[in-house]
């Protein structure tokens, strides 16, 4: 189905207000898991306020004029490089902090995140829809390439769904066939398949909120309040109940508790999309139309208003038809205009084949994709042969050959350390290396792993995070004593009683929040002084919430940390450092030694 010109911009228009309004009402109430009445405002706001889900869209359409198409999880990545300050939450904490090491999509979402079902990826979904109008396909694609960055599995499929009913919702009023629409869009073995089906079922048998309400918490129960599967039902729920009212589908999903402020901006920019003519002016009269970004965004000269960036959206959309051939929208007339770099290629396909969950790391694009697939383990672990494979696919007919030689820290051996390679056209080159680590003095996060191309007379390098295990001397009740090496923050600790100790180095005397959290009962002690004990009740590993944070004082130089878990059933422990402003940025420059 062809697009009107003036309809696309009106629902453009309508999707931000909407957008707007729905996170405004919504974010007094987010983390409230109990429910309550909502019917307006409160407290009535004077201005738009500042909120993540909007700020990170402007970051994203930033970053694709900047770079130009295709849209691509190794560019949309470089947000948590460049525009976040030091603290973030939960899958944006995480994501700064794999990026800082090396890592990149779609292991960047993947490693230490214990948040790879938050809804931080799924509040994006709105650009994508808007930049591909009633494509849904193409807009659940970019969808699925941004979430990767700090997600996986349920938090991809997540916003893979809403940006494909989002931009169903251009060209359909049906809105049965929209869900359809974007359940065709994700795996049907997801919990949120199961989950949105579970819905509709118990809607369709119940008319009553508050029991499928009551059914979702049931049947998909999370600690995380911020998880993908309950409050995308709730945003599912919310359309469902509304009766086509704008008023009482924004005001359902911020009653409804848990990530209110997402929820219900969701909602509310579905309707403006859907219904654009429905929001009320007592909705947009208290926000007006200036644009304010929250304080952890920086670097970015953007737009001054909401009208600005959504004119930049529509610009944007113009170069995405081009490049891709959106038949929706290819007759438009003339948009705004926006400056937009050139393509940086035009084949396609290898860039978007990848697998939701795989430990694959996309670390180039030109003059070809370079990948790095790492173990399951992802840390090189000691006394042992580590394999990496290094993939490189072409992105055009050229035919390219060369060396590509591989260099890092003097203790670190790699065979092959020079491999002769051609990438035929679109094909795909691998090859398995094995790294070995000679004797380690200090372990770190941040290793480099330099790749060197030399290609027809011309020499590039590439850099790749290689990261490390942290050991700790296990003793157990019978006093034997073995060590362990952990391949992350998150590691599991077995039935029994045990003491688990390793040593750090600090490059300076420095206050820090030591974050211990786990599913069983502990104590956790630094330099000899306990800082935090748990019971395992509770768990949900981050640097903010749960209680686990507690501060610490580490020494310039060598520093004791020992765990107490006393005898119980197995469980996993999360360990960390992080600093002690803001959310806790990772410290990942605190060195790990015996």
């Amino acid at each position: 189905m062809k697009l009107d010109f003036q309809i696309y911009r009106k629902k453009v228009y309508g999707c931000y207000t909407g957008k707007s309004v729905g996170g405004t009402l919504g974010m007094p109430y987010e983390g409230d898991r109990s429910g309550r009445e909502v019917t307006y405002y409160d407290p009535v706001p004077t201005e738009l306020p500042p909120n993540d889900d909007l700020d990170l869209q402007v970051v994203n359409l930033a970053t694709i004029l900047r770079t130009g198409l295709p849209v691509s999880r190794l560019c949309i990545g470089e947000m948590w490089l460049r525009h976040f300050d030091d603290s973030a939450p939960d899958e944006y904490g995480v994501a700064i902090a794999n990026h800082n090491i090396g890592l990149r999509a779609p292991l960047s979402g993947i490693y230490r995140n214990k948040f790879v079902a938050g809804m931080g990826g799924a509040i994006r979904s709105e650009l994508w829809a808007c930049l591909a109008p009633g494509n849904p396909e193409l807009a659940a694609t970019f969808a699925r390439e941004d979430a990767s960055t700090d997600h996986a599995g349920e938090g991809i499929f997540a916003e893979m769904f809403l940006a494909a009913v989002e931009s169903a919702a251009f060209v359909e009023s049906d809105l049965s066939k929209i869900i359809d629409t974007g359940l065709h869009c994700i795996d049907r073995d997801s919990k949120l398949y199961r989950a949105f089906s579970d819905v509709r079922a118990a809607w369709d048998k119940t008319h009553d909120v508050m029991r499928v309400r009551e059914t979702i918490l049931e049947k998909y129960p999370a600690d995380n309040w911020t998880d993908v599967t309950i409050n995308l039902s709730f945003i599912l729920l919310s359309l469902l109940a509304c009766d086509g009212d704008f008023d009482k589908a924004v005001c359902t999903a911020a009653a409804l508790g848990y990530d209110t402020d997402c929820t219900a901006a969701t909602t509310g920019a579905f309707f403006g999309i859907w219904k654009p003519d429905s929001i009320a002016e007592k909705w947009t009269a208290p926000l007006g139309d200036k644009l304010v970004l929250s304080a952890c965004i920086v670097g970015m000269q953007g737009w001054n208003t909401v009208k600005e960036f959504c004119d930049a959206v529509i610009g944007t959309e113009r170069a995405i038809c081009a490049y891709y051939g959106n038949e929706s929208t290819k007759d438009f007339p003339a948009a705004p205009a926006v400056r937009i770099a050139k393509p940086r290629y035009r084949e396609t396909a290898r860039l978007y084949d990848w697998k939701n969950g795989s430990h694959e790391s996309l670390i180039a694009e030109l003059p070809f994709l370079v990948e790095i697939v790492y173990p399951d383990s992802v840390a090189m672990l000691p006394n042992k042969e580590n394999k990496l494979k290094i993939r490189l696919q072409g992105n055009s007919s050229q035919t390219l050959s060369g060396t590509l030689s591989l260099f890092g820290f003097e203790t670190f051996a790699f065979s092959p350390a020079e491999i002769p390679f051609a990438v035929n056209g679109t094909e795909t080159f691998e090859k398995e290396v094995t790294v070995t680590l000679g004797a380690l003095k200090y372990r770190s996060r941040k290793n480099a792993l330099t790749l060197r191309f030399d290609v027809g007379g011309v020499t590039f390098t590439v850099e790749a995070g290689l990261l490390l295990s942290f050991p700790w001397e296990v003793t157990d009740a019978c006093g034997k004593r073995t060590v362990f090496e952990a391949p992350s923050a998150y590691f599991t600790v077995p039935s029994g009683a045990y003491t688990y100790r390793t040593k750090v180095k600090a490059p300076a005397r420095k206050e820090v929040r030591a974050v211990c959290a786990g599913t069983r009962p502990f104590t956790c002690f630094v330099n000899g002084k306990p800082v935090h004990t748990g019971d395992g009740a509770l768990y949900v590993p981050a640097f903010h919430r749960d209680g686990g944070a507690a501060l610490a004082s580490l020494e310039n130089g060598e520093n004791e940390i020992e765990i107490f878990f006393p005898d119980h059933a197995e469980g996993e422990c999360f360990f960390a450092f992080g600093t002690t402003f803001g959310c806790g940025l990772w410290l990942d420059t605190i060195e790990r030694y015996l």
